[in-house]
């Protein structure tokens, strides 16, 4: 496992859509901040409070992961690691692993640089973080790392890289994007599909524990489906 793990990590290194996604995120994210955050009196913590739990691009992450995962049903990598006798669990495990960290990287290039893009304008003074928004944070990752276990599992479903693609981006764009403005209550707030708004005990207690059962029951889901899915 230890060897398929390096050889995925590998290939993501060198995988170019993930690069160019960091421009992306990376460019979006200053010029939010510089253009629009910035004119509004936004301080680079201000900045950090307004797009930590921002939604609006999970469709570049998603992107990102469906492709990265179906190119591996379409060009029969993962058919020949089964045949090679590895198991189901490691296919699926070192698969995991890239995709939840490229999701948390990737979000938070552009949470940083609308920081750095406020900060440049208005100057880098202002509030100091608290422990509060480290857990803060820390529960925005688990929510993250649940809403890639969903492509994932999607992906594995779908087993080609343009039916991945479709899929998880439309799925994620009704979820995080479509939803949030048609349904606002309680229930839709404490979900992956809305990372939390703010730092108190009272939302990161919920919306962390959500996100970790959603990753739990999503990764078992994943491993019975492709279990019993016959692979060609």
């Amino acid at each position: 496992m230890c060897n398929q793990l390096k050889v995925e990590f590998f290939k993501f290194r060198h995988f170019w859509l993930f690069y160019l996604a960091v421009i992306f995120m990376a460019a979006v994210g200053f010029s939010y901040g510089w253009i629009k955050l910035a004119s509004l009196g936004y301080n680079p913590y201000d900045a950090f409070r307004a797009t930590g739990c921002d939604t609006s691009f999970m469709f570049i992450l998603v992107l990102v992961s469906a492709w990265f995962i179906g190119s591996d049903f379409s060009n029969r990598t993962i058919h020949h690691e089964i045949t090679l006798g590895y198991s189901r669990w490691s296919v699926l495990m070192v698969r995991e692993l890239p995709v939840l960290l490229s999701g948390i990287l990737l979000h938070f290039i552009y949470v940083v640089s609308c920081m750095i893009g406020v900060g440049s304008k208005t100057g880098f003074s202002g509030n100091m973080f608290s422990m509060q928004d480290l857990f803060w944070s820390i529960t925005i990752m688990l929510q993250l790392m649940a809403l890639q276990s969903i492509v994932l599992f999607l992906s594995f479903i779908c087993a080609s890289a343009p039916s991945a693609i479709v899929v998880s981006v439309s799925f994620i764009m009704i979820a995080c994007n479509v939803l949030r403005n048609f349904w606002e209550g309680t229930f839709f707030t404490k979900t992956v599909f809305c990372f939390a708004q703010n730092n108190t005990k009272e939302t990161l207690l919920p919306t962390s524990a959500v996100a970790v059962m959603t990753l739990v029951i999503v990764m078992v889901s994943t491993y019975l489906v492709f279990r019993k899915k016959e692979i060609k």
